[in-house]
């Protein structure tokens, strides 16, 4: 595919252009870019996890979009309906952020929200992720646009709740 602008052809590329792969050489061409594009030896992209009750499937938990480098990535949970408000979500999570910060030595999680899931707002929360930003109407459901609250959690903090004794 071409599209035209006054002086310029933007033309559609495969991903392993050649004339693009050697496009920029230097970090400091790089530095600004994608993580992808600067460190292409970089491992997994998300991590997923099955939640379990005594081998019953409950839900799912992920630790998704790993920017390796950054060390950082997005912490989703989705608990199935027969499951919620039983306190299995909160016990994932916080085995998960553990896992993020510890295992994987990541700096950053994040995770968003649709503003209309109060609950879900309310558990990230509990956890210690402050509200960042919306995304104003990013998300399609049920026929209407909602926004999505983005939320972040640095493991200095959950370090420090952690030494207060705040285990949820």
């Amino acid at each position: 595919m071409k599209i035209k602008t006054k002086n310029l052809s933007l033309r559609t590329a495969e991903k392993d252009d050649k004339d693009l792969q050697n496009l920029f050489e230097s970090y400091e061409q790089l530095k600004y870019m994608s993580e992808r594009r600067l460190h292409k030896n970089l491992s997994e992209e998300e991590v997923i996890f099955r939640i379990e009750l005594s081998d019953e499937l409950v839900g799912e938990t992920r630790i998704k979009d790993i920017k390796w480098f950054n060390r950082k990535a997005e912490l989703s949970i989705m608990i199935l309906p027969e499951f919620q408000n039983k306190g299995f979500a909160g016990e994932a999570i916080e085995r998960i952020i553990d896992y993020a910060f510890h295992t994987m030595n990541l700096h950053r999680l994040e995770a968003e929200v649709i503003k209309a899931n109060k609950p879900s707002s309310r558990l990230v929360e509990k956890f210690g992720f402050k509200l960042e930003g919306t995304l104003r109407e990013a998300k399609y459901v049920n026929g209407n646009y909602d926004d999505i609250l983005v939320y972040g959690l640095l493991k200095p903090e959950w370090t420090a709740l952690q030494n207060k004794g705040c285990k949820k």
